[in-house]
């Protein structure tokens, strides 16, 4: 199964790039027409859309359950990399929930390390639709109750 919210992502970050040049635009022409007042209330107006996009990051989120191994890539929208951010068997996934904060939501895994310790990743999910998440989390827990189902039937 593979879950991606690309697409999303480069719509919304399309959009805030065309409002930020706009914003930039108005600016520059209220200046230009020595409307400094109300070029002083837009340059406001355009931090404020700036903190907004630093807020929300420009993660994008692909997740891919082949077999045995569980892959999620989650990265910057400009960076471009491709590398797993995580990659891990299931059969050492020992918990994951999803938490939700201020403008953002998170995938919080918690496995066990190759030392036995118990571990804890966070991944930002903050732009996968209800749809995506309700997917992503029944197919790992439907990974982790099978994992589950065979320890106890390989024990008899």
């Amino acid at each position: 199964m593979k879950i991606s919210n690309k697409k999303k992502v480069m719509n919304h970050m399309i959009f805030q790039l065309t409002v930020f040049v706009l914003l930039l635009v108005t600016i520059i022409t209220l200046r230009f027409f020595d409307y400094y007042l109300l070029s002083i209330l837009f340059v406001f107006i355009t931090l404020l859309v700036l903190l907004y996009g630093k807020l929300k990051n420009r993660f994008v989120f692909e997740y891919e359950n082949s077999g045995e191994i569980l892959s999620i890539k989650s990265y910057q929208w400009l960076s471009r990399c491709k590398k797993p951010r995580f990659e891990m068997p299931h059969r050492k996934i020992l918990n994951i929930e999803i938490k939700e904060g201020f403008l953002k939501k998170y995938l919080v895994i918690l496995f066990s390390g190759s030392s036995g310790k118990v571990l804890r990743t966070d991944i930002d999910i903050t732009f996968c639709n209800e749809n995506q998440v309700n997917l992503l989390f029944k197919d790992i827990t439907k990974n982790m109750t099978m994992k589950d189902d065979e320890l106890i039937s390989g024990r008899r």
